[in-house]
This record gives C-alpha cells, sequence and structure tokens, in this order.
C-alpha cells in the first residue's frame, strides 16, 4: 500500500512539473504586450531558466546523495511555486526573468530525481506512465491559463492558479516524506555502483567531466542519441511556446481555440503515453517510435495546410502531440539496451543534458526566425527538427542490444 500511495506522490510531482510547461506560450502574446516585448524574447526566459535547470541536473546526484530524493522533489515544488507567484506578481520582465532562475531549478530537480528513481525501482510501464504524469499537468496548464485570459482578463491571474496548485503540492509532499523513507528501508537509494565509490573517485569527477567528449566519441550510437534528444526537445518544446502566437496572429484564431489546441498537443501526448505504457511491453519500443514518426510526420501536413483552419490545426497539433508521445521515455528506457547497464547512467545524463540544450535554444531560434520572417516559419521549422529525431534515430536503431548479447 504504501508502494502505490508513493507511485501517487511520483506521478502527482510530475503532474506539477508538466502544468508551467504549457502555460507561457499561451500566455506569451498577453505578456509581451503588457511589458511591450519582441517575439523572441520568450525563448530569453526559457534561457533563464534552462540555467536553472541545468544546475540542479547537474548537481542533483551530489544532493539526492546527501539527502535523498523525497526531499530533493520537495524542495524543488517549493522553488517552483514560490517562482510563479513571483510571474504572477512580477512588475516588469526583468523581474520575472529573475525567478526563471528559480523555476528552472525546481523543475531541474524534479525532472532528474524522478527520472533517475523511477529508472532504477519501477518497471517501464511506470517509466511512460510518469512521462504521461507531466503530460496531464501541461494539458491543464494551458486550460487554465486561457480561462484566467478570457474570464478575468489577465495573464497574472493563470499564473497565480498555477502558483496555488505548485504550493498545495509542496504540502502534500511535505507530509507524505515518511513515504520516501519506507520504500527506501527495503531498497537502497542509491545505485548499486555508487554505493562502492570511494571518496577518491568523488573527487575525480572533474577528470570525467573532462573525458565526457571522449566518451561522447568513443561510445558508438551515443552522438545520434543526443542529436535526438536536442531536435525533439527542439520541436516539441519550439511547438509549444509558439503554436498558440502562430494559431493567434498567422491563423487569426480566437485566444479560445488557440488554448485549447495547445492543450490538445499535450493532451494527446499524455494519452499516447498512457496507451504505450499498456503496450509497450508487447510491441517493443522500436516499433512504437517508428509508429509515433509517422503519426507526427502526418500531423505536420496538416499543420501546414493554408486553408480549413479549424479543422486541419487542431488534428495536425493533435496528430504531432500523439506521435511525439512514445519518442522521449521508449528512447530513455531503452538506454541499457544500447550502451549497457554499465553505461547507461551517463548515456542518460549526456541525452538530458543535450535535451535541454534543444529546450533552452532551438525554440530560441525559432522565435527569432519568426520575429525577422513570419510566424507561418513556425511548423516548418519544427518539423524540420523532427525530420532530425527521425534520422538520428536510425541511427540508434541498429545499434546491437547489449542486454541481450550479455
Amino acid at each position: 500500500m504504501a508502494i502505490s500511495f508513493l507511485l501517487l506522490i511520483i506521478y502527482l510531482a510530475f503532474v506539477s512539473l508538466g502544468i508551467p510547461d504549457g502555460v507561457l506560450g499561451v500566455a506569451w502574446p498577453e505578456i509581451r504586450q503588457t511589458f511591450d516585448l519582441p517575439l523572441a524574447a520568450a525563448g530569453y526566459l526559457s534561457i533563464i531558466a534552462a540555467v536553472g535547470s541545468i544546475t540542479a541536473s547537474f548537481s542533483s546526484g551530489h544532493f539526492i546523495r546527501k539527502y535523498g530524493t523525497g526531499k530533493i522533489v520537495t524542495a524543488s515544488a517549493a522553488l517552483t511555486g514560490l517562482a510563479l507567484l513571483g510571474f504572477s506578481l512580477a512588475p516588469n520582465f526583468y523581474i520575472m526573468a529573475i525567478c526563471f532562475i528559480p523555476f528552472g531549478m525546481g523543475a531541474g530537480g524534479v525532472d532528474a530525481a524522478l527520472n533517475d528513481y523511477v529508472s532504477r525501482h519501477f518497471s517501464p510501464r511506470h517509466m511512460n506512465w510518469l512521462h504521461a504524469s507531466w503530460g496531464i499537468g501541461a494539458f491543464v496548464g494551458p486550460i487554465i491559463m486561457t480561462a484566467a485570459i478570457v474570464r478575468l482578463h489577465s495573464w497574472r491571474h493563470g499564473y497565480m492558479t498555477v502558483a496555488a496548485i505548485q504550493i498545495s503540492l509542496f504540502f502534500l509532499f511535505l507530509f507524505s516524506m515518511r513515504l520516501w523513507k519506507i520504500h527506501q528501508s527495503s531498497v537502497s537509494d542509491l545505485p548499486p555502483q555508487e554505493k562502492t565509490v570511494s571518496q577518491k573517485e568523488h573527487v575525480s569527477f572533474a577528470n570525467k567531466l573532462k573525458n565526457g567528449f571522449h566518451q561522447v566519441i568513443a561510445r558508438k550510437g551515443l552522438f545520434p542519441a543526443m542529436l535526438f534528444y536536442l531536435c525533439y526537445t527542439g520541436s516539441e518544446i519550439g511547438l509549444a511556446l509558439w503554436c498558440a502566437s502562430y494559431f493567434r496572429e498567422a491563423r487569426s484564431v480566437s485566444k479560445e481555440s488557440a488554448g485549447l489546441w495547445v492543450s490538445c498537443f499535450f493532451g494527446c501526448i499524455t494519452i499516447g503515453r498512457i496507451l504505450v505504457g499498456i503496450i509497450v511491453n508487447r510491441v517493443g519500443t522500436s516499433r512504437v517510435i517508428h509508429m509515433g514518426q509517422i503519426t507526427s510526420f502526418i500531423g505536420f501536413i496538416f499543420l501546414l495546410m493554408p486553408f480549413a483552419t479549424s479543422v486541419f490545426c487542431p488534428v495536425g497539433i493533435s496528430l504531432i502531440g500523439l506521435g511525439f508521445a512514445p519518442m522521449y521515455p521508449c528512447m530513455m528506457q531503452d538506454s541499457p539496451k544500447h550502451f549497457g547497464k554499465d553505461f547507461s547512467q551517463s548515456a542518460i545524463g549526456y541525452q538530458m543534458g543535450m535535451a535541454n540544450v534543444g529546450a533552452t535554444f532551438l525554440p530560441l531560434f525559432i522565435g527569432a526566425v519568426a520575429g525577422a520572417t513570419t510566424l507561418w516559419v513556425i511548423p516548418v521549422i519544427t518539423m524540420i527538427f523532427f525530420f532530425g529525431t527521425v534520422i538520428a534515430f536510425r541511427f540508434v536503431d541498429r545499434l546491437p542490444n547489449l542486454l541481450e548479447d550479455k
């Protein structure tokens, strides 16, 4: 029973991670009017958040060993909630930008801690459902913000509502801290290789970091896998951030419809991951990813149709989300198969690092190009990044199964 409650807490933590991710894109047209900002300024906020997220991700191993996963998740929820409250009260863009630092740190802490914990203690099904929980949050977020903009005529009320949810979850995590202790009494919270690591090896982390580039080059298939995540997050976050602007300003869609269609994108990611969690053990991760790529390609074609906007755009963005659903979690789960159990933890770190790079800089690039030309380039550039995932996956999918070979 305790494990079931712990899983619920873990899923809720990823829901809380997803809620803010779908909000900024919907709120951005109003935020940029409030502060008189250029279109691409949202990318600057993404960079600031990424600094905090990457900092938290790289230092997560040390803090997890010292404090445990439960305390990291709880503290991260507090950081995120306070940052969101800061968004709602920010008197200018600079204060809002500063608040994105703790926001990124909180998001990065939850992401790194729970991906690590679930990959070590639970099955692949739960990994897919973990990321489906993120999709639930990302689906709900745009609905909350759209309602605030349409009914309350204020994006600030939307962020205040999201902040209240995050702070409420913080108290839930705080009062459920004992569940982590119960679970960790039966399973170690550290990977086997970390339990025997000596102090000398911890000190030599800088040398390991210096050798990282050599590992990327030497390990067959690792660089294409990293490119997969770079292109995937660039495409997914690019759509999440800019699609509402594309719908409203390029396709003349109402605020309500734009927010709803962005929610459909995240909703279909969620539904897809729930379904993948049910069938992936029978169908296989590789086949599911191939099916997703075909589905997303059809969705991009629909999204680019210059007519029948009210039909093709919502269907297109929904198909893209449905196709994207299995890509991130299934590739993450297959890291031991592609790179071996001994190296999989390092491989996951490299891949998540590249995912952060893609999520940070590629949406900024999309915004800069769209601001300098036309918002019609948004689906075009995101589709190009999507093709990057298709090409990179072809290389990774040909790697031998190192688990079977052993």
